[in-house]
């Protein structure tokens, strides 16, 4: 791990620990890097092992991608953004090469499905995939968000989980599908909560 990504990875700890102590005891309450970013790192890690990309850029975008999750006054569903713009302002305090800082805010801003015709490099999809691939690994974790802090009932959470877990799938790259598809079918026949805590 180069000195820059252990950096960045110390910084998303710290922020994730902050939000989880600022919501401590609210629906809010969340760990985003231990229930989240650290899995989406791993799974970096291995998808980008023996191809020719920015290994490291790639590790920045995993670390950073949800950067913007750990602050309370953020709107949530423009989180790519606000998380793009965090990453460029951290890493170029750290002065990391401008290109290099391009590429990372490129990767985070176009991790979002309503993004995707945007996506031109590897490095975009392999953190799309990692992304994805974490969800499938916390769908009991993914269906606590509807039900726990959204308040939808459980008909709604389940739609929910599976219109997430539809998005996901459909954006993975078709080689990697198949990791997945019988979680995804699971899902996709769910009709209570006790058929997605099965999976």
């Amino acid at each position: 791990m180069s000195q820059i990504v252990e950096k960045m990875r110390q910084e998303i700890m710290e922020r994730s620990a902050r939000f989880e102590e600022q919501t401590k005891g609210t629906k809010d309450e969340y760990n985003i890097y231990r229930e989240h970013i650290q899995y989406v790192y791993k799974y970096v890690v291995l998808l980008s092992k023996d191809k020719n990309v920015d290994k490291e850029v790639l590790e920045l975008s995993a670390l950073l991608h949800d950067i913007s999750m750990t602050d309370i006054t953020l709107d949530r569903s423009r989180h790519n953004e606000f998380g793009a713009d965090i990453a460029e302002r951290l890493l170029r305090e750290n002065d990391y090469p401008e290109d290099k800082v391009q590429l990372v805010k490129k990767c985070i801003l176009n991790h979002s499905k309503r993004r995707s015709e945007y996506r031109t490099t590897e490095e975009e999809q392999i953190l799309v995939d990692a992304d994805g691939l974490s969800h499938f690994d916390a769908i009991e974790k993914l269906y606590s968000l509807p039900r726990m802090v959204m308040g939808l009932n459980e008909e709604d959470s389940v739609r929910f989980v599976q219109d997430k877990l539809t998005g996901d799938y459909n954006e993975l790259s078709d080689d990697l599908k198949y990791l997945v598809k019988e979680k995804y079918d699971r899902v996709m026949a769910a009709k209570c909560s006790d058929d997605i805590k099965n999976i």
